[in-house]
């Protein structure tokens, strides 16, 4: 037999789980962001180091903070999706720590502190 999700209201947690995630993953985005600018580097971002003889650093950087914005806004958007029982609030919490860790990974990668160089 499967197991039965308790359907008990969760009111407070369906509204202050994506009310939290909108304030905390841009913030703690921007901390991340202001501390990875605070090592110092000189020229473009090694994002565009492909993309600086064609001119397209903007570009380039754009597209990869469209794509962590829209990843993270339709998680953040799925949170309201789930229902508000008591039983969904390990999966609702997931998503929105995971809709906070694909936004806080924009920094990363501009950055790319993980770059072998």
């Amino acid at each position: 037999m499967g197991r039965v999700v308790d359907r008990h209201r969760d009111l407070a947690g369906w509204l202050v789980t994506p009310l939290f995630t909108l304030v905390a993953a841009p913030v703690l985005a921007c901390s991340v962001g202001v501390l990875g600018s605070l090592v110092d580097h000189n020229g473009p971002p090694p994002l565009c180091e492909e993309a600086v003889a064609a001119n397209m650093c903007e570009e380039t950087s754009l597209r990869v903070v469209g794509v962590h914005v829209v990843i993270s806004g339709a998680m953040w958007l799925l949170l309201w999706a789930i229902p508000w029982w008591r039983g969904l609030r390990t999966v609702r919490v997931l998503l929105a720590v995971a809709a906070t860790v694909v936004l806080v990974l924009l920094p990363v990668r501009m950055f790319d502190w993980f770059s072998h160089s």
